[in-house]
């Protein structure tokens, strides 16, 4: 298993190299560039939530707890919420996810668990898409995906790290198959991770739209004219003059 030196290091790099992309490939400003790199940067410590050592969950939640506030104060401007309740909410959800969160991941959660996983992936990302605040669809998108490549950096290298070659021959861990995968063993967790992943993938795509372009019925190409109006009632026309007929 990679440890947390490596996977903040190799999601930092990673969050560079998005950055980068995004400004000369795509068009972005430097500003979203820029914190899209800090969020892949992030995801990429996000599995570790699970973690035994407790690190993890304390570095996590200080950097969770004080960008928290900052995306409360961006949907609370956007809905013309008063500074004052902001204030409280953000002050509130602060002190949650700051040492609230924390004890409850110690006591539920295990290690390699359904965090290690695909969904949980999938998860963060559509979390990201749904709480980051832009009137522009492909911002929403820039940091979902950053959030989406970071949380993958960390899969990628727990499964590298459990393959061992002595120079003769391959071994595998018992950590291997670990972190890639799309269910875990117990079946409250893979529920619970699963109907969480349904939910937010509705959210998403009704927040982006899609769903209401499924949904609705074309307009018709031609328009049939019929005279069949018996039972239509009476009615006249009006002229710009005024005058009726």
């Amino acid at each position: 298993m990679a440890g947390y030196r490596e996977h903040i290091s190799v999601s930092g790099m990673l969050g560079l190299a998005y950055a980068f992309a995004a400004i000369f490939l795509f068009g972005y400003s430097a500003v979203q560039a820029a914190i899209a790199a800090i969020l892949t940067w992030i995801a990429g410590m996000l599995p570790d939530l699970d973690s035994e050592t407790g690190r993890p969950v304390r570095e996590l939640s200080s950097v969770t707890a004080a960008l928290t506030p900052m995306l409360v104060f961006q949907h609370s401007a956007s809905i013309g919420v008063s500074s004052d309740r902001a204030l409280l909410v953000s002050l509130l959800v602060y002190g949650f996810v700051r040492y609230g969160a924390p004890l409850v991941l110690w006591k539920f959660a295990v290690h390699r668990g359904m965090f290690h996983s695909i969904p949980a992936l999938l998860i963060a990302s559509e979390l990201t898409f749904l709480s980051y605040y832009s009137e522009e669809l492909r911002v929403r998108l820039l940091m979902a995906v950053g959030v989406g490549i970071g949380f993958l950096s960390h899969l990628v290298l727990d499964e590298m790290y459990s393959v061992q070659w002595n120079g003769v021959r391959i071994r595998l861990k018992k950590s291997a198959g670990s972190a890639l995968k799309f269910f875990g063993k117990e079946s409250l967790p893979n529920g619970f991770a699963l109907g969480l992943l349904m939910y937010l993938t509705w959210a998403s795509l009704s927040s982006a739209g899609i769903l209401e372009q499924l949904t609705q019925e074309p307009a018709p190409e031609v328009l049939k004219i019929t005279s069949e109006l018996e039972d239509a009632p009476e009615y006249r026309m009006v002229e710009e003059s005024g005058e009726t007929r």
